[in-house]
């Protein structure tokens, strides 16, 4: 559609509410074509490693707060992303994945209460996927690594 065909009156906001609501949602499997992980996760290591870092004893402050700051600038930076791609090559994200096996409390946390594309950093973090199924959306997603590591 050119700019000279818009109706007059329409404003720029409208034009780009109607992109976002016609815009390519992500499933859970796009990030499979980016990450090169192929291994499903398997039960047997997971429960025992949540068991260790539920420990509050154990969960540092820093990394916490070290986490609350990456995950806050991300989400603002993703707000309106699409690309799969570009979300997960922000720094942000990536720092959140650097934090290994420390920031999955935290990202389990965050998706139990509010399922988002933040799933995808278990994914990297556990080098595996929690399914093969393609059209698995986030939520879904989402639930399954919570269940699988919270059992």
């Amino acid at each position: 559609m050119q700019l000279s065909n818009i109706k007059r009156g329409w404003m720029p906001l409208t034009l780009a509410a109607g992109l976002i609501t016609v815009a390519k949602t992500p499933v859970y499997a796009d990030i499979d074509q980016f990450s090169k992980i192929v291994a499903v996760i398997n039960r047997t290591d997971t429960a025992e490693y949540i068991q260790e870092v539920n420990n509050e004893n154990d969960i540092i402050l820093n990394d916490k707060i070290s986490f609350r700051n990456h995950l806050t600038a991300w989400q603002s930076k993703t707000m309106f992303l699409s690309s799969i791609q570009r979300i997960i090559d922000l720094p942000d994200f990536k720092a959140i994945v650097a934090m290994g096996r420390n920031a999955v409390p935290f990202i389990l946390e965050e998706i139990e209460a509010k399922p988002s594309n933040l799933v995808w950093a278990l994914n990297l973090i556990f080098k595996k996927k929690i399914t093969d199924t393609p059209n698995t959306t986030i939520e879904e997603a989402c639930k399954l690594w919570v269940k699988a590591l919270r059992s």
